[in-house]
């Protein structure tokens, strides 16, 4: 029996919206899917999916009416379409979340607010602009689009040898940031949630090697010094609490020495915490959907070190050269399409 007050509405058809129907599911929940044609791995988890475009209003509404909460997988789901579904039931993280992600400029004005260091950044809407501010940063610098980047696309880096016409035809984007370049000793991740009857939860850091601006591996926990732990949290809940977070918070942060600088934010689970799964008695997606779901949720600990390495392009089909842990576990998101640098799995286990 398909009960509405006992449904999840996930956006999105990915491998996250596939491991948060898992989680639902244990936890006694029914989910239902809203996401485009095409490699969706997640319908193969879920209780019921209607495929549909994110501005088919008629097909948005029967989703939004069979559900008694919605929450996404990825943060280019257009803003619009959340706050419209928000009028029929609830949407969490909300909107307003995800109209800050979706642009760089608005959640580095948030994180200035929220006490983090922020690289110095100019917004560029021109080849002048481009030219201009690049001189200013030194041509120390990366060029990045406001919004629609993720997996190091849409971000080019700039130096004094640049060929500043050529680069601009390449990002081919009106509305860009330019980003000092940061200097900085690790990439660390937080993950934090707070849940609907007032409940939170912070995980143990996790940190992050990229390959080519794709996390190559994550290690946790990220050890860190008690004082500077503190700091990093409160500054993590004041940003949450200026989006009126329900669900989950990401933030991604470069260290140098006892100074955390601010990258980017990522409102829904994150790849860097997929350890959490097997090293956590609540996974991130357990802890979302008891958000969401407005359950009790704390703080999380591990007894153990875990690595977590991304399954990347064909590399799924080459699994014979890794040499494997005993106790590893590994994830397969059942994607057909392969293709170079796409995340098509995961491998975790304690070192």
């Amino acid at each position: 029996m398909f009960f509405k007050n006992k449904t999840i509405g996930i956006l999105g058809g990915g491998q996250l919206g596939k491991m948060t129907a898992i989680a639902a599911k244990k936890l006694g929940y029914h989910t239902f899917l809203y996401c485009p044609k095409g490699d969706n791995p997640a319908k193969y988890s879920v209780n019921e999916y209607i495929l549909g475009n994110w501005d088919d209003n008629i097909k948005l509404k029967i989703f939004a009416s069979k559900v008694s909460v919605i929450t996404s997988e990825f943060e280019n789901i257009p803003a619009k379409t959340l706050d419209n579904l928000s009028k029929i039931t609830k949407v969490y993280p909300s909107s307003f979340c995800f109209s800050i992600a979706q642009f760089r400029n608005k959640e580095k004005e948030i994180a200035a607010k929220s006490g983090f260091l922020v690289p110095k950044w100019y917004r560029i809407k021109s080849l002048e602009d481009l030219i201009k501010y690049s001189k200013i940063l030194n041509y120390n610098c990366i060029l990045k689009t406001n919004s629609l980047g993720y997996d190091g696309k849409g971000q080019i880096n700039i130096s004094s040898e640049a060929d500043f016409n050529k680069i601009w035809t390449e990002i081919n984007f009106k509305d860009c940031i330019l980003e000092e370049k940061i200097n900085f000793d690790r990439e660390v991740s937080i993950l934090y949630a707070k849940s609907l009857n007032g409940s939170e939860c912070f995980f143990p850091l996790s940190e992050n090697y990229h390959e080519n601006g794709i996390l190559k591996y994550t290690i946790a926990p990220a050890i860190l010094e008690k004082e500077l732990e503190i700091k990093l949290k409160l500054s993590v809940k004041k940003f949450a609490k200026l989006l009126n977070l329900r669900g989950l918070l990401t933030i991604e942060l470069f260290q140098r020495n006892n100074d955390f600088i601010f990258n980017e934010i990522a409102p829904r689970p994150h790849n860097s915490f997929h350890w959490t799964i097997e090293g956590c008695k609540n996974s991130q997606f357990d802890i979302l959907v008891k958000s969401i779901m407005g359950q009790d949720i704390s703080n999380q600990i591990i007894n153990e070190n875990w690595k977590m390495k991304n399954l990347l392009g064909n590399e799924i089909e080459n699994l014979s050269l890794f040499n494997f842990h005993k106790d590893q576990k590994i994830h397969i998101y059942g994607k057909k399409d392969v293709k170079k640098g796409r995340k098509m799995g995961h491998i975790t286990y304690p070192i």
